[in-house]
């Protein structure tokens, strides 16, 4: 199934509204903020990134003289907006960000935020058998188009199991969840790819879960950081105290999982217990872990999927619209800041294993 998406991105905008965090409102009243950005959320989200909110919450930005606006945006909307410079970043999606860029637009994906957070689901005559992935061959996958799930397991089943996509292993194309666990439970199509919060309603439906879709590929890559590239070319600075802040919430996200949960909670007014399910617990999250690190590697796959199905014109690569640099700058002042704390140290472990395909990739072990 091959399909252009100049249509499919074909965006228009919608009103877009402004709202910002308390204590933006308040670090703009004073003196000694050096640096704003625009920060797009989608109406329809309940949270953005816990590490922009946390590290909002402990004055991160602040001690960076950074502040953080947020503007209320429309999904498909926020696309063109990041492109046309209405908004500095978004943090949310991946595939539309990789057509955008393959066509030219004016963005820059520079930092990480999702990665994980699907299942994998099986129609229960054949669920036994297809929890060995090499028993795939012959069966029938259903996928919601254009998703990240859809990249990754064509390029880990062609890649790792040798399949070969549209002949031995075949896939279907849904909007939507609903119908994708519809169609697995009735047998049209013998695997699913379902998001974390649809898993109990499909297992209510009779739908067996296989597993995490991490164990497919671990980190896969789900919402990357996109900037508008002008806004990003010009102030690099603001971008990168921006990913120290982050930087220095992802060590309270991962070490401290109260302290972040009661951030949240405060940041957002959610339940507590909803908090927790959606970041931490592995029944309900699937997998899902919130990193800063850009990860160019585990993209590079998705974006060849794209150019191999057409999906979106050839001629531009990844790299030309993915920035490292910016990242690792930040990182190395976090840890200059901060030279007793082991956790940045293997933070830059974690970087140099996962972005050694960049063509600029140029750094050492500390």
């Amino acid at each position: 199934m091959k399909r252009n998406l100049f249509g499919f991105m074909a965006l228009s905008f919608l009103m877009i509204g402004m709202m910002s965090f308390v204590s933006c409102n308040k670090k703009n009243a004073k003196s000694g903020i050096e640096y704003t950005l625009k920060m797009g959320k989608q109406v329809t989200q309940q949270f953005i990134s816990p590490l922009v909110q946390i590290a909002d919450e402990h004055k991160f930005f602040e001690d960076y003289n950074l502040a953080i606006n947020i503007e209320l945006v429309d999904r498909s909307g926020s696309f063109e907006a990041v492109s046309a410079g209405k908004l500095d970043f978004i943090t949310f999606e991946l595939v539309p960000h990789l057509s955008y860029g393959a066509q030219g637009a004016d963005e820059i994906l520079f930092g990480g935020t999702l990665t994980g957070g699907m299942a994998v689901m099986a129609n229960k005559n054949v669920a036994e058998e297809v929890k060995d992935i090499h028993n795939w061959k012959g069966k029938t996958i259903g996928v919601k188009l254009l998703s990240t799930s859809e990249l990754v397991s064509k390029y880990v089943l062609r890649e790792e199991y040798g399949f070969k996509i549209d002949d031995e292993v075949q896939y279907k194309f849904f909007n939507e969840n609903e119908p994708l666990i519809a169609a697995v439970s009735k047998g049209a199509v013998d695997i699913a790819f379902v998001s974390a919060s649809y898993v109990e309603s499909a297992i209510s439906q009779g739908v067996v879960y296989l597993f995490p879709e991490v164990d497919l590929q671990k980190d896969y890559i789900c919402c990357r950081q996109v900037a508008n590239g002008t806004a990003f070319t010009k102030n690099k600075e603001a971008f990168k105290r921006l990913l120290k802040g982050e930087i220095r919430a992802y060590k309270i996200y991962l070490e401290d999982e109260k302290e972040a949960v009661d951030s949240i909670v405060r940041a957002t007014h959610q339940d507590e217990d909803f908090v927790r399910r959606t970041y931490y617990s592995p029944e309900t999250s699937q997998g899902a872990r919130y990193n800063p690190d850009p990860n160019f590697n585990g993209v590079v796959g998705d974006y060849q999927i794209l150019l191999d199905w057409d999906y979106v014109p050839h001629g531009i690569e990844l790299h030309e619209f993915y920035n490292i640099s910016v990242y690792a700058d930040a990182l190395k002042e976090v840890i200059d800041e901060f030279p007793d704390e082991q956790f940045y140290k293997d933070m830059w472990a974690y970087f140099l294993e996962n972005n050694n395909k960049h063509p600029e990739f140029n750094y050492t072990n500390l």
